[in-house]
């Protein structure tokens, strides 16, 4: 296993890359929204649905800020925002398999797979410094 030092590093360098990955999906979904909504999402082009996948992209412009802000001047809280970032992403998984969204799903494009490696990449690194810190205790 991991030093806790190391698994801090590893907890930066991960929320780092989030950052990155946060400002390019802000990016689809905001000023590339039709390009993004056609040829990746496939999905049909209501207002609606254009209206929320703009406001889905004003979230993760704040949210990769926010975590390259956390890797430049805090970066001690890293592992913990990772973790609480893959409970937000699993209440999402969970509430929409609750109230049955997952089964109305049209679209030929499935970005839930990609958010399934999303959200166990966040849980693992996080975890790993958590249990990493137990362990030098």
């Amino acid at each position: 296993m991991f030093t806790k030092e190391k698994a801090l590093k590893i907890s930066v360098i991960v929320l780092g890359l989030i950052a990155i990955y946060d400002l390019i999906r802000a990016y689809m979904h905001t000023i590339n929204i039709w390009h993004a909504s056609e040829s990746f999402a496939q999905m049909s082009q209501t207002a609606d649905t254009m209206w929320l996948m703009n406001f889905q992209g004003s979230l993760q412009l704040m949210s990769g800020l926010v975590y390259l802000l956390i890797v430049w001047k805090a970066k001690e809280l890293s592992p913990y925002v990772l973790i609480i970032n893959a409970f937000a992403n699993l209440y999402h998984l969970f509430s929409v398999s609750v109230n049955g969204v997952l089964e109305m799903q049209t679209s030929a494009w499935n970005g839930q797979y990609y958010m399934y490696v999303y959200v166990a990449i966040v849980f693992l690194t996080g975890l790993n410094y958590v249990i990493a810190e137990k362990r030098e205790r």
